[in-house]
Order: structure tokens, then sequence, then C-alpha cells
């Protein structure tokens, strides 16, 4: 029964991933994890996110732009958030440090903990509408 209930919260966070990683705005940080815990980033309109994890990750000439998608994914969190305490969405969390860049900057992500074992597709979908939905608040900026 437990390795039934582990193998479905991998399966949904494995669908989440897919689908995250599927979008042109989000990068999955931990898509080697086989666990229920999904870390990942979001991006503004134009940003390249095939490439753009390795940049920040190793290209100081990219500091700025870091912090300036670590400041874009703060406010993406704050406004799921903010929907979350209102009993209008779903609850994510966000880590300040996922990873330390190669020039000593923390790069931040967000985090998706699929834990029930009652989520199903819906669920997946309503953590990505709340991204869409952030995303758009902020005007894809």
């Amino acid at each position: 029964g437990l390795q039934a209930l582990l193998g479905h919260l991998v399966s949904m966070a494995e669908a989440l991933r897919d689908q995250l990683e599927g979008h042109s705005a989000t990068t999955v940080m931990n898509g080697d994890n086989f666990g229920p815990v999904t870390l990942f980033r979001v991006y503004p309109d134009g940003t390249d996110t095939f490439s753009m994890p390795a940049q920040e990750r190793t290209d100081p000439a990219c500091r700025e732009t870091l912090l300036a998608n670590n400041a874009y994914n703060r406010r993406i969190f704050e406004l799921i958030q903010a929907d979350a305490l209102q009993g209008k969405g779903v609850v994510i969390s966000l880590t300040d440090c996922y990873r330390t860049t190669d020039y000593g900057e923390p790069i931040n992500a967000l985090k998706s903990y699929i834990l029930s074992p009652f989520s199903d597709d819906q669920h997946v979908t309503a953590v990505l509408e709340s991204i869409w939905k952030a995303r758009k608040e902020l005007g894809g900026q």
C-alpha cells in the first residue's frame, strides 16, 4: 500500500515537471529528482529557458539578470501565496538558495510538494494555473 501511495505522488510530481518543462516560461531545476518535490523557476517573456539556468549558474556577467530573475520568482511566489491565503489557490514554497552560482550568488526556486494521495491531474493543473495567473498579473515582464 505504501509503495502505491509513494508511486502515485511521484507520478503526480512527474506530471507537473512535464508540464513545466513543456512551457516556454518555466524550467525545472531538479529534473533528476525522483521524489514528490519539484523545484522550478519562472521567467519573464522572451527568456531562453533552455540556456538561462546554465548562464545564471556559471556566468558572472549574468549576475544582474540572475538577481532580476530571483526577484521575479519571489514576486510570482508572493502573488500565488496571497491567493492561497485567501483560499483561492494552491500553496507552494520558495527557497532562497536552491543552489549557489559559481560566482557566489544564491539562485532561488519555487517548490511544489505533492504529498496528498488524493492528488490528481486537476491539482497539477491548479498549480500551473496559479503560475500563469501570477505571470499575467506581472504582465509577463
